[in-house]
C-alpha cells in the first residue's frame, strides 16, 4: 500500500496483494470446498433441504425474494410486461427472469462450510493432514 507521506511513498513490504493468481490457494484456505460443492450438487432438493438448518433455510429464501421480484411469478411477468410490452412471452420467459431457489441453498451451505474451517482455525490449528 503507498502511503501518503512523498518520503515514504513505496510499497509495504509486508503487505499481501490481492490478484487472480490468489485463486490457485483457496483450495488450501477451505479444504474440500470443491468437492463439497459437488456433493450437495449432485442431491435431490429433499436430501439438500435436510442439511440445512431453519435459519439457513430461511436466509436462502430471503436471497433468492430479494434478487427474484420478492419470489413471485406475478410480479415478474408485470415487471416483463413494463420492460418488453403485451407480447413478451414471444420475447423472453419467467425461467429467463427468475433463478432457481437450489442455487441460493448451496450458496448458503457453502457459505457454512467456509465459516466452519474459518472457526475451526480460529479455535484450533487444525491442518488438512489431520483431517479425517
Amino acid at each position: 500500500m503507498l502511503t501518503t507521506n512523498k518520503n515514504r511513498g513505496y510499497k509495504n513490504q509486508d503487505q499481501q496483494q490481492l490478484s487472480i493468481s490468489n485463486g490457485s490457494t483457496h483450495d488450501q484456505q477451505y479444504p474440500f470446498l470443491k468437492e463439497f460443492s459437488e456433493l450437495i450438487s449432485d442431491l435431490p432438493m429433499k436430501d439438500l433441504k435436510e442439511l440445512m438448518r431453519t435459519q439457513q433455510i430461511s436466509f436462502a429464501q430471503a436471497l433468492w425474494e430479494a434478487e427474484n421480484y420478492g419470489g413471485s411469478k406475478e410480479k415478474c411477468k408485470k415487471r416483463l410486461e413494463n420492460i418488453y410490452g403485451s407480447k413478451w412471452t414471444e420475447i423472453t420467459s419467467i425461467k429467463e427472469h427468475m433463478a432457481s431457489i437450489r442455487g441460493y441453498y448451496e450458496l448458503v451451505l457453502k457459505i457454512d462450510h467456509k465459516k466452519q474451517w474459518d472457526d475451526h482455525r480460529f479455535w484450533g490449528n487444525i491442518t488438512e493432514d489431520k483431517v479425517l
